[in-house]
């Protein structure tokens, strides 16, 4: 059985180097995408309260998320003494994985994609749901009864949008008959969903802010949480 194994794995070199590719490409595009779209978010909300937002780090602050994540990689990492060691530190992959899961059957192009899946849609719709857990894990993992409440604030928050959020998605899979995400696209070649499906667009979209924690939804990562909530 090993043998057979292994002539399997060296017939198929090429497609284990191509996924390998996928997968970098994707592990790669993610934090530059954060970077790019946090400095685009900062400006907007800069010119938003009649300011320039960041404008220190590079030409016209272009640089400021490098710096940001420069800062956050060589920060001192601490643990409460009391804290469940492996509850607290497991938390943040906990969060973090199910995002770049998401992205394995996600087309950026027709052709560039990690697995099509048949239930990719479904796919996406259920590792994304994991993140909620990390949250619970983070509060109660440091053994802290205002990042507890803090934790349990932010999955309360995810739960109570998750269910519209997936309920906007089903309309989309009704009417392109189909979970696969490839085939969704293609199905709108000619008339897009959001014209028969607007409604769902709007709960999806007020969903997915709530889902990020962007504003008027950042009720769980308000600066007050910084000590107050799962981030202590």
């Amino acid at each position: 059985m090993i043998q057979d194994s292994l002539n399997f794995l060296f017939q198929n070199d090429n497609a284990w180097v191509d996924a390998l590719v996928r997968m970098g490409i994707i592990v790669l595009a993610i934090p530059l995408g954060v970077i790019v779209l946090t400095y685009l978010e900062r400006k907007v909300i800069g010119r938003l309260q009649m300011r320039l937002g960041p404008m220190r780090v590079g030409p016209y602050g272009t640089l400021q998320g490098v710096a940001d994540t420069v800062k956050l990689l060589t920060k001192e990492d601490l643990r409460p003494q009391t804290a469940d060691r492996w509850t607290f530190e497991l938390a943040p992959f906990v969060v973090v994985v199910p995002v770049f899961l998401a992205f394995v059957t996600l087309p950026f192009t027709a052709d560039l994609f990690v697995r099509n899946l048949g239930l990719g849609l479904f796919f996406i719709m259920a590792v994304s749901g994991v993140s909620i857990v990390g949250f619970v894990m983070a509060g109660w993992g440091s053994d802290n009864k205002y990042a507890l409440l803090g934790g349990v604030r932010a999955a309360a928050q995810l739960i109570s949008y998750e269910i519209p959020l997936v309920l906007a998605v089903l309309a989309a899979a009704m009417v392109g008959q189909s979970l696969n995400l490839i085939e969704l696209v293609e199905a709108q070649d000619k008339v897009p969903f959001i014209a028969w499906q607007p409604l769902a667009f709007i709960i999806f979209v007020i969903a997915g802010l709530a889902e990020l924690y962007r504003q008027p939804f950042d009720i769980p990562v308000p600066e007050s949480a910084v000590v107050g909530g799962r981030f202590v």
